[in-house]
Order: C-alpha cells, then sequence, then structure tokens
C-alpha cells in the first residue's frame, strides 16, 4: 500500500468514527423509543458488543438473540485484525481525539509499554471467571456501557441544568460528581499516554485482540526499510512494524504506512504465523492472579445479608425487571435505562443494592418519577434485564408501593389538610384516599383532618406522589419495594 492510499484511508478513517459517533449518540438520545425497531431502540452498539454476548452467556449460561449480532465484528476481526477498536468504536473515537488533544504534553516513550498492555487482558480474565460463578461485572470498564453511563449520569444532567430556568425542567442525578470525576479520569489519562483505556483497560479491546492474533490482515516491513523509526511516530501503541509488532494491539489506522518515507510498510493478508510464544507474554501466574480476583470478586458481593434468600431489598427497579438473581447476572450496567427515562426516575445504584449491584438501575423518586403513558425504559435493555413491555403491560405493572410517613406527612404530624399525593396519582381510581378524623393540629387546635392513606392494590410504585411531596426534607410518603410484581417476569 502507497502513502497516499494510506492517507485517502485516513480520511475514510475518520469519517466513519465521525459517523458511527454520531450514529451512537443518536441511538442513545433515542433510547428505548417504542417507534424504533427492537435493535435501534436496545442500541445496536450493545447488541454488536461480544463482551457483552460472552459474560451474558457465562452468567446466565443462555443466549440473547439479538446479541448474536456481536458475531459480525467477530468475523470481521478475524479477517481485518483489531479495526473496530479504531475505526467504529465511538470511545476509541473519543481517546483518539483527546490523545491529539495532549500531544504536545504527553512526555515521550521509548518503545511500547508491554506491560501496561497486559493489564486488560487480566481485567477481562477477572471478569469472564466472575461472569462464570454468577457476577456479571464486565459493564463497569465495557467502553459502551463506560461511555453510555457517563452520558446517562453525569454529562447529559450537566448539560440540562444550564437550560433549566428557560425550558422549565432538566433532570437531576444522584451520581454526577463520582461518574464525571471517572469520565474525567478515563480522559485525562491520555496526557500520560496515548489512548490509555484503550491499550491499558479495556476488555472489549482486549478480546478484540486474543482475536486479532489469527486474523489474516497483518502489516510486515519492506526490504526498503531502513528502520529510521518514522513508523513509529503515530503507533496507537507505541510500536513500529519495523521491529516491535503486534498483531493484537495494532488498530488498523495505517498512520504507519503514511508516515514511511521509502514505503517500507506493507499490508496484505496471509494465514497467521505460528510462533512458540505469543506476541504479548501475560504470564501464568497473572493470569492465575487474574482469576482468582474474578473468583473473590464474585464471591463477596454474595456474602451479603441483602444476596441471602428472603433478605429482601428497600430498593425499586425499573417496569419489567427479572427477579433481583437473574436481574443481576442479566444486566450489563450499560445506563440505557438511565438514559432513556425522561424524568430521571431510574438511577446508576451506588451501595443500595449492594457491592454486585453498583451502577444497575434503582428507582430514585427524589430524583424524578414514572410517567403513566411511558415505557421506554422496558424497550432499552439490550440483554433482557428489563423485558420490553407494551405501554398496556406497563401501566398497571407494579414496581413497589407508596407508604405513607405519618410521622412526616403534613395531614398527621400536623394536622393540615393537603391532597398535593391524590392529585398527582395518574391510576384510575385513586391509590391515595382520605379519611376525616379529628386530632390535633400544630397549633395544639382539635381540629378535623382528611388523613391520606395508601391503596396497595392500586398502588404502581411510580413515584410521582413522594416526588411532589410539599414536605421539606424528608417527604410524608415513600415508595418502596414492597409487593412489587418482579417475581412473575423471567
Amino acid at each position: 500500500m502507497k502513502a497516499g492510499t494510506a492517507r485517502m484511508a485516513q480520511r475514510y478513517r475518520v469519517a466513519g468514527q465521525i459517523a458511527f459517533t454520531a450514529c451512537f449518540i443518536a441511538l442513545l438520545l433515542a433510547a428505548g423509543d417504542a417507534r424504533l425497531p427492537s435493535w435501534a431502540a436496545r442500541g445496536v452498539f450493545f447488541l454488536l458488543d461480544p463482551l457483552i454476548l460472552l459474560l451474558h452467556a457465562a452468567a446466565t449460561r443462555t443466549v440473547f438473540v439479538l446479541g448474536l449480532l456481536a458475531l459480525i465484528p467477530v468475523v470481521l476481526t478475524l479477517v481485518l485484525g483489531r479495526f473496530f477498536c479504531g475505526w467504529v468504536c465511538p470511545m476509541g473515537a473519543i481517546q483518539r481525539f483527546f490523545s491529539w488533544i495532549f500531544a504536545r504534553s504527553r512526555p515521550k516513550v521509548a518503545g511500547p509499554a508491554r506491560r501496561l498492555l497486559r493489564i486488560k487482558y487480566l481485567v477481562l480474565t477477572a471478569v469472564l471467571v466472575s461472569a462464570l460463578l454468577g457476577a456479571n461485572l464486565g459493564g463497569w470498564l465495557d467502553p459502551f456501557a463506560l461511555l453510555t453511563r457517563s452520558v446517562a449520569a453525569a454529562i447529559d444532567p450537566a448539560i440540562e441544568q444550564p437550560l433549566r430556568g428557560l425550558v422549565g425542567h432538566g433532570r437531576v442525578s444522584t451520581q454526577p460528581v463520582l461518574v464525571g470525576i471517572l469520565f474525567l479520569l478515563v480522559v485525562s489519562l491520555n496526557a500520560w499516554r496515548r489512548r490509555f483505556f484503550c491499550n491499558v483497560l479495556c476488555p472489549l479491546g482486549a478480546l478484540y485482540g486474543l482475536l486479532a492474533r489469527f486474523s489474516l490482515l497483518r502489516l510486515e516491513r519492506r526490504d526498503g526499510c531502513d528502520s529510521c523509526g518514522s513508523c513509529a511516530r503515530r503507533c496507537t501503541y507505541d510500536g513500529d512494524p519495523a521491529g516491535n509488532y503486534l498483531k493484537s494491539e495494532c488498530l488498523v489506522c495505517l498512520h504507519c504506512v503514511e508516515d514511511c518515507p521509502r514505503e517500507g510498510v506493507d499490508v496484505r493478508f496471509a494465514w497467521p504465523r505460528r510462533t512458540r510464544r505469543t506476541p504479548l507474554d501475560v504470564g501464568r501466574r497473572r493470569l492465575l492472579g487474574a482469576a482468582a480476583c474474578g473468583v473473590v470478586v464474585a464471591a463477596l458481593p454474595k456474602a451479603s445479608l441483602a444476596a441471602q434468600p428472603g433478605g429482601g431489598h428497600r430498593f425499586a427497579r425499573p417496569p419489567g425487571a427479572s427477579r433481583e438473581r437473574d436481574f443481576l447476572t442479566r444486566c450489563a450496567r450499560c445506563g440505557q435505562c438511565v438514559q432513556a427515562c425522561p424524568t430521571g426516575f431510574i438511577q446508576p445504584a451506588l451501595l443500595e443494592a449492594g457491592l454486585e449491584g453498583i451502577w444497575t438501575p434503582v428507582l430514585n423518586a427524589r430524583a424524578g418519577y414514572c410517567l403513566y403513558e411511558c415505557q421506554r425504559c422496558t424497550g432499552a435493555c439490550p440483554t433482557g434485564a428489563i423485558q420490553r413491555l407494551t405501554l398496556e403491560e406497563k401501566k398497571p405493572f407494579k414496581m413497589g408501593t407508596a407508604v405513607v410517613d405519618r410521622d412526616w406527612c403534613l395531614t398527621y404530624a400536623d394536622g393540615i389538610d393537603c391532597t398535593v399525593c391524590a392529585d398527582r396519582c395518574p391510576v384510575t381510581p385513586k391509590a391515595i384516599r382520605f379519611r376525616e378524623v379529628e386530632t390535633w393540629d400544630f397549633r395544639g387546635r382539635y381540629v378535623k383532618v382528611r388523613q391520606a392513606y395508601v391503596v396497595p392494590d392500586l398502588c404502581t410504585g411510580c413515584g410521582i406522589c413522594e416526588h411532589f411531596c410539599p414536605r421539606g426534607g424528608s417527604p410524608g410518603i415513600v415508595n418502596t419495594a414492597e409487593d412489587e410484581d418482579r417475581e412473575a417476569v423471567g
């Protein structure tokens, strides 16, 4: 391949990265839209993610049908090498952009940092072992999950807040600082080494790297090469085809072909060569250590009281969520449902659901509430942890039950008539009603008051009563997971 051809390929690569990133953002904004096909509403990038497919199969011993789309990039990787990371992945495009931003401030590194390159393979080993033991935690570092979670929990709410005074509303988040700092940290590490997340941490990149070792496409040194080092100047992993070529790390960016002044780099298709030693020796002890970490990571959360049968929980899940044990093994922690919720009712958990439930979706009525005429979250889940429901199925779905807190409710604690919760209740007939009693008010007068109570069989746990409760500090009515319908799902 000549330098001119490589330069043209670079333009196509940049255009492709921009197009795929724009497509990812568009699908993210439309997550769960019932008007879209199932594959689009769930996020086609998640369905093209072989890591999510593999971890889901390992954790649940089942395969979701749409996830088989991930075999397409797998087959292409066996032909073209690790092209997906360098040409398609939106997270890869973001890493490339910030690598370019920090190019001048980044210290010069001599040769590939092979010790760092090993880390992602150890991460992949740990998450695979934990998945085999029933703890599906790969979504913590999966690039699509990380990017979606960052947008849903930090970036999107931060953008909406300055507009709140203009449009009258704006989503809020329970973890904008934590999730935002983690995303900024991932981005800022490019100031140390280019494409740090892709090269060092990404488990999906590690999976593609293992496949790329057997790919047909490879870069080779031509006879005209004089080892000038020009090909290594922009290499994504600080290698070079002249001496430090790692097929598993090459993103087929073709910078080396373009930068070589003597056309000393050739791109060709050939059968994989047999070698006695792997190109990147991770080490048996390190792999065993990573596997042991996976065992510990899987075992510790299950040792908590909340994980035991009959232990119960105080948190509620989105409508259509499957049984808790099944939910935890299926959920990819991707944040699709968080982004799909228009009010912010669905939030990523921190420790509410235990260690294993970190970044799984929970309901927070202080942040938002469930719109009665909305079922977007049920169509956004790519793995089936939240089942797709029609609007008629979602409306009566019982996420939990509202409970009146008599220590804080104005009608009990202060002896004041208040009907906000009942006025906002969307179900027919109303799940919140009143009984007239005589009691002492906060001024010490004996008065007649209409005190609120909840009819559990009618309440769906939508959280709107808690969200709009006028009681300052602590609401007089709270949303709980009591009598949820999840035992009937999955």
